[in-house]
């Protein structure tokens, strides 16, 4: 469907808003994986962190889905996903005290600390109830060709928040955990309440004006795929060869991770002008080759040129990244964004929960292995995308 002059091509407010939004999730979760460790340590449960999180992506991988698909339901009934949202954000929020509050209150209580656990679960489930919903506002917010600019800002802010770890964490640790979570509460429910104030529920194309348009299976196998083998890629970059790189490099690595990863935030902008300019399918395909390519020689040269390559490695992923959820978008009707998401996530929570499983200790898998995997899993999207014109979510042509 054409654009008319009066509409906008995107809506900056309620980006803006959904930005914040992501910033938050990925605060609350930087502290989470920042403290968790030492409360469960504290609780007799040394060790036991890893295999939570490979719950809690397991189980991301039911819930994500559903709830995507169900406030895509709530859409249709009530014109709305907010409600939805505001239910899984106050849970989460509510939540996220409580796991602090659990265990200032509850250590002299032994027999009660099997449920700390449970309540960390309890937290992740509730995170992962708002997260397809949440992302599938994007799809309103922007139309299909401006998608992967909307995008880059989600991506730019997340990765601004997530470049902090790296330099704050003895900081955040000196907080304690009753003021960090706290902290993290608000800063959650108050994104929410910014995309609340800015009217979440506006699209650049009205319900009323879309076109008609069927869901079929493949797509979402299709889009699943996508997930898992954008979750490997993901995190053989992010987990293994970028700090390894940056480690073997020299230096002082906390700094130059926060380096690396902010100017990886910093990418994600140019990235998504270019995908607009010249089409996301052509820049996520040249991104997946160049980022392919660039993994080579990282197992083979010296430290120095190693570092030199890893800054053009940033500029190529961020064409993946900021590629990959658009193109899923553009893969089933308006109607049903949130469960098209849903299944992305669904797929990218079960490549996790996998790596976590097999992986307990993140950046101790060899560097050539990293490499090698890594380019199976982009090459390997490389392919999907090629089928992309044999996909279809329209029952008519115009």
């Amino acid at each position: 469907m054409s654009q008319s002059n009066a509409q906008p091509s995107i809506l900056w407010f309620q980006l803006i808003g959904l930005s914040l939004v992501q910033g938050a999730i990925t605060l609350t979760w930087l502290l989470y994986r920042l403290y968790v460790p030492q409360l469960l340590t504290t609780f007799g449960f040394p060790g036991l962190f890893p295999t939570i999180l490979v719950i809690e992506n397991a189980l991301g991988v039911i819930i994500e889905p559903l709830a995507g698909n169900f406030s895509d339901c709530q859409r249709q009934w009530m014109g709305t996903r907010f409600p939805f949202i505001s239910l899984g954000v106050i849970l989460a929020s509510g939540l996220f005290i409580a796991i602090p509050s659990f265990y200032i209150f509850g250590q002299s209580l032994n027999s009660l600390h099997w449920i700390f656990p449970i309540l960390l679960i309890l937290w992740a489930v509730a995170m992962a109830l708002f997260r397809s919903p949440v992302t599938a506002l994007l799809g309103q917010y922007a139309i299909e060709t401006k998608l992967p600019q909307a995008m880059s800002i989600l991506i730019f802010i997340g990765g601004i928040v997530g470049a902090i770890r790296p330099i704050s964490s003895e900081f955040i640790l000196s907080l304690g955990s009753g003021v960090t979570f706290t902290v993290g509460s608000l800063v959650l429910l108050g994104s929410v309440a910014v995309l609340r104030y800015f009217n979440p529920d506006l699209s650049v194309i009205p319900q009323s004006e879309q076109p008609h348009q069927e869901l079929y299976l493949k797509n979402l196998v299709f889009i699943a795929s996508l997930g898992l083998f954008g979750a490997w890629g993901t995190r053989f970059i992010l987990g293994e060869i970028f700090p390894q790189v940056i480690k073997n490099s020299g230096g002082n690595v906390k700094w130059m991770m926060f380096t690396g990863l902010i100017l990886l935030a910093f990418a994600s902008i140019p990235a998504g002008l270019i995908a607009v300019k010249i089409g996301n399918t052509k820049a996520t395909l040249i991104g997946l080759i160049a980022t392919s390519i660039l993994l080579i020689p990282l197992s083979f040269f010296s430290h120095s040129i190693l570092f030199l390559f890893l800054l053009f490695l940033i500029a190529s992923y961020s064409l993946v990244a900021n590629g990959i959820i658009p193109i899923a978008f553009s893969l089933v009707p308006p109607h049903k964004a949130g469960l098209g998401i849903g299944v992305y996530f669904a797929a990218f929570s079960l490549a996790m929960s996998g790596y976590d499983f097999i992986v307990k200790q993140p950046g101790t898998v060899n560097l050539f292995i990293s490499s090698g995997l890594g380019i199976i899993a982009f090459l390997m999207i490389a392919i999907l995308i090629n089928f992309i014109p044999k996909l279809t979510t329209s029952t008519s042509t115009s």
